[in-house]
C-alpha cells in the first residue's frame, strides 16, 4: 500500500518535469533546477512516510496504550460496580460487549438468570455440558438437544426432545443412533405410523411393518392421492406372507384407480398357474344337480348357504376369487361343499371382468347369484332379462330380492362381502323387506 502511494506521488510530481525536460526548447539551467526538484521529491516522500509510521508507533506504545488501559480499567470498574449492586445481567453485558471476556460474562448471565444468553456463551466457549444445563434451565430443551446432537450424545438429545414433547424428533434421533425399536416406539407415540412402518420394513420386520402401515391407513379409502401408500401396504402384506389380504388391498385400489398398471400386474402375479382339477371321488359336482332340472327353493337355499360358508373358509386358506362356477363346486352326501379348480364359464363371470378388473369377493358374489338363479329356475336363459319370481311361483319375494342384489352389474351396487349376504338373509327371511326397513 505504501509502495503504491509512493509510486503515485512520484508519478504525479515527476512526470510533468520529465516531460518538460524532454523538450528541446527548455534552457539547460531550467532543466537542472527541475531535475533537482524531482530528486528532492523522490527523497522527501519516503522520509515523510517513515516519520508518520514512527510517530504512530510511538503514540501507541505510550499515550495510546495508556489511554486504552484507562478505558479498559473504566469498563472493569463499571462492571464491578454493576456486579456489586446485584445487576448481574448488566455487568455481564459489559464483560461480553466491551471487555470481550466471555467466560466472566457467561458466569454473570447465569447468576442473573439470563440462562439463554449464558447458554449461548458457554456453547461458544466449548462448554457443552454447561450450555445444556443453561438451556434446560431456560426452558429450551430443544436447544439443549441440538447441543447434545453436535456432541454425538443421541440418548441425551432424545431425553431433551422428549421433555419438549417432540416425539417425532425423539424418533429421528433414535433412528440416527441406530436404535430402531426405540425409534419405532417414538414414531408411534407421535402418531407417525407410516414412518414407523417404513423403519420396520428397512429392518426386514415385514409383519410388524404391515401392521403399523395398516394403522396409518385406518379409516382411509384408496384414491389417486393415497394410491402409492396402499400399493406399499400391499407389498408389505405380501412380504409378511398375507397374500390374501394383499390381494384384497390391491383389488380395492384397482377399483379406485383403474389406470394403475402396476396394480394390475401385481394382482396378476398373485394368480397361480391354472391347472384344472377333477372332482374328488365320493363327491358330486353342483353341475350334476342342476342338470337334473330346477332344485326346490328350500333345498337350493340350503345348498347355496353351504356353498357361501365353504367359500369363506376357502378364502382363509388362500383360495382366489374369480373361479366360482357349478363345475368347480363339489358336494358330498352330507351337503358339505368344497372347491376344485375349473375354468369359469363366461356366464358366471362378473361384468367387471370384461373391463380387465381383478376379481374380488364381490365378484364371487355375482357368480354365486348366477348359480342360485340357475338352481331355482333350472337354467340361465333368462339371466338379466327376468327375475326369478317372474318365472317360478314358489320362490319367496325376499329370496328373489337377494338374487337381484347379487346380480347387480355395478360392483359397488351389489353385496361387498358374504357376511353382508348372510345379514340380509337373516333379516329378509323374517319377512322384513328393504322398503320396510327404510321406512322404519
Amino acid at each position: 500500500m505504501i509502495r503504491r502511494i509512493f509510486f503515485d506521488l512520484t508519478h504525479y510530481f515527476c512526470e510533468p518535469l520529465v516531460r518538460e525536460a524532454a523538450l528541446d526548447e527548455i534552457p539547460p539551467e531550467t532543466r537542472a533546477a527541475k531535475g533537482l526538484m524531482v530528486l528532492f521529491v523522490v527523497i522527501i516522500i519516503p522520509v515523510l512516510i517513515a516519520v508518520f509510521f514512527l510517530l504512530r508507533f510511538l503514540y501507541k506504545q505510550t499515550l495510546g496504550k495508556k489511554l486504552e488501559t484507562t478505558v479498559i480499567e473504566d469498563y472493569k470498574r463499571e462492571a464491578a460496580e454493576l456486579e456489586k449492586s446485584g445487576r448481574y445481567v448488566s455487568a455481564a453485558a459489559v464483560y461480553e460487549k466491551k471487555l470481550k471476556d466471555y467466560r466472566m460474562a457467561a458466569s454473570l448471565y447465569e447468576r442473573g438468570r439470563d440462562y439463554n444468553q449464558a447458554a449461548m456463551l458457554y456453547d461458544l466457549l466449548g462448554s457443552p455440558d454447561k450450555a445444556k444445563e443453561m438451556y434446560e434451565k431456560a426452558g429450551s430443551p430443544e436447544d439443549a438437544a441440538e447441543v447434545a446432537i453436535m456432541e454425538g450424545e443421541f440418548d441425551e438429545a432424545a431425553r431433551f426432545y422428549d421433555k419438549a414433547g417432540k416425539k417425532a424428533d425423539v424418533a429421528k434421533v433414535m433412528q440416527q443412533a441406530g436404535k430402531t425399536i426405540y425409534a419405532v416406539k417414538a414414531y408411534r407415540e407421535a402418531g407417525d405410523y407410516k414412518a414407523a412402518a417404513l423403519l420396520l420394513k428397512s429392518e426386514g420386520m415385514y409383519k410388524e411393518a404391515a401392521e403399523m402401515f395398516g394403522f396409518h391407513l385406518h379409516d382411509r379409502k384408496p384414491g389417486p392421492l393415497l394410491a402409492d401408500d396402499f400399493f406399499t401396504y400391499a407389498l408389505m402384506l405380501e412380504k409378511a406372507g398375507d397374500v390374501q389380504k394383499a390381494t384384497e388391498v390391491l383389488a380395492e385400489l384397482e377399483r379406485a384407480v383403474p389406470e394403475r398398471r402396476d396394480v394390475k400386474e401385481k394382482l396378476q402375479s398373485f394368480m397361480p398357474p391354472f391347472v384344472e382339477e377333477d372332482i374328488p371321488e365320493g363327491k358330486t359336482s353342483l353341475r350334476s344337480f342342476i342338470r337334473s332340472g330346477r332344485i326346490e327353493p328350500k333345498y337350493s337355499l340350503k345348498l347355496w348357504v353351504q356353498m357361501l360358508k365353504g367359500l369363506q373358509e376357502a378364502y382363509r386358506n388362500g383360495w382366489p376369487s374369480g373361479m366360482l362356477s357349478p363345475d368347480g363346486i363339489a358336494v358330498d352326501a352330507k351337503n358339505n361343499v368344497s372347491f376344485v379348480r375349473k375354468k369359469q364359464h363366461q356366464v358366471y363371470a362378473p361384468p367387471e371382468r370384461l373391463k380387465g378388473l381383478v376379481p374380488d369377493e364381490s365378484s364371487d358374489i355375482y357368480s354365486a347369484g348366477v348359480i342360485l338363479y340357475e338352481m331355482l329356475i333350472g337354467n340361465t336363459e333368462g339371466l338379466g332379462l327376468a327375475r326369478v319370481i317372474d318365472t317360478v311361483e314358489d320362490v319367496p319375494e325376499w329370496l328373489d330380492e337377494i338374487v337381484v342384489k347379487c346380480l347387480k352389474k355395478v360392483r359397488e351396487d351389489r353385496y361387498e362381502t358374504i357376511k353382508d349376504v348372510f345379514t340380509d338373509l337373516k333379516t329378509l327371511s323374517k319377512g322384513v323387506t328393504d322398503s320396510e326397513r327404510m321406512s322404519g
